[in-house]
């Protein structure tokens, strides 16, 4: 019985991979039509959803490679062609083709990286004094101590009066 429950639980997953498998195919196949078109604008923006969609696979960046190689753009090409290359066995025949591209690349192109972001600035922490509690814990401490002096010092004329004992009793 539970066989069947955690069938039924695995079922809506593999339907819901199954969908983005089958997008991710259709936005590679749109981005293939265009590279081959040279329309390499449309071939970018598929290819960018199909790797969005399947960041694991390595047909996409492969064909990324390619539509960036035919724009003379070496940076993002080497970057999609190692992503490409590290998703693949070592044995695929377009290894071959991809690695030349690549050393053709880092041998003709000067490959720029952009500067890293400054680092943000030192986080400020507070002094002791600029906390909130600790202004509410001086109040509380002068309040306690101006209640203990004003009762230690007061006297009133409202005293009780002296209690006397006796084997009689006490008045």
């Amino acid at each position: 019985m539970w066989r069947f429950a955690a069938l039924a639980l695995l079922a809506p997953a593999t339907a819901s991979a199954d969908r983005v498998e089958s997008e991710a195919l259709g936005h590679l196949d749109r981005g293939v039509a265009a590279y081959r078109l040279a329309d390499y604008p449309t071939a970018r923006r598929e290819l960018d959803a199909a790797i969005d969609l399947v960041p694991d696979r390595a047909n996409p960046y492969r064909w990324r490679a390619l539509t960036e190689l035919a724009q003379h753009d070496c940076t993002n090409a080497i970057i999609d062609i190692e992503s490409f290359l590290s998703r693949v066995p070592a044995d695929d025949d377009r290894i071959a083709e991809l690695a030349t591209a690549r050393d053709r690349c880092v041998a003709t192109a000067k490959v720029t990286l952009a500067p890293l972001p400054p680092p943000p600035p030192p986080r400020h922490e507070p002094a002791l004094y600029e906390h909130w509690w600790f202004w509410t814990a001086v109040g509380a401490v002068a309040l306690t101590g101006a209640g203990v002096a004003y009762g230690v010092t007061r006297h009133d004329e409202t005293t009780l009066p002296v209690v006397h004992c006796s084997d009689t009793g006490c008045t």
